[in-house]
């Protein structure tokens, strides 16, 4: 588990609209009420995580260098809980370099499995060396 991996009981998980407004600033009001949430112990899933890099980069234009910065600035909010904080670092620095962020994010979920198998044929070089769960490419 993560190192600020918290108790789900004691802290409040936040959707992707109010990541989206702490990041953006773009609405005055909910980005204050966004950013006075996000000071206390918060919870984001790895799906919001995930929903919010495509909201960034498909709906904003942030390109990959400043989105890989976002989600890690994000994830290292000291009030931030995670499901997996090391996991979460790997998967965004494997996006820093190239790879797609969703397929190392199931990669990352799939930590315990004796593989992670896909038809994708790049993707246990994309995963690199270090990857959490062997990449086996199926065909």
């Amino acid at each position: 588990m993560g190192e600020r991996r918290a108790a789900l009981g004691h802290v409040k998980a936040v959707d992707t609209n109010i990541v989206a407004r702490f990041v953006l600033g773009d609405d005055p009001a909910q980005t204050m009420l966004a950013t006075q949430l996000l000071r206390t112990p918060c919870y984001i899933s790895d799906s919001v995580l995930l929903e919010t890099a495509w909201l960034l980069s498909s709906r904003f234009g942030l390109d990959r260098p400043a989105l890989a910065a976002t989600l890690r600035d994000l994830i290292e909010l000291p009030t931030v809980s995670v499901g997996d904080l090391e996991g979460l670092r790997w998967a965004i620095d494997r996006f820093a370099a190239g790879a797609d962020l969703a397929d190392m994010i199931h990669i990352h979920m799939a930590r315990g499995a004796d593989a992670f198998v896909s038809f994708e044929k790049q993707l246990a070089q994309r995963a690199g060396p270090n990857s959490p769960v062997p990449v086996e490419t199926l065909g």
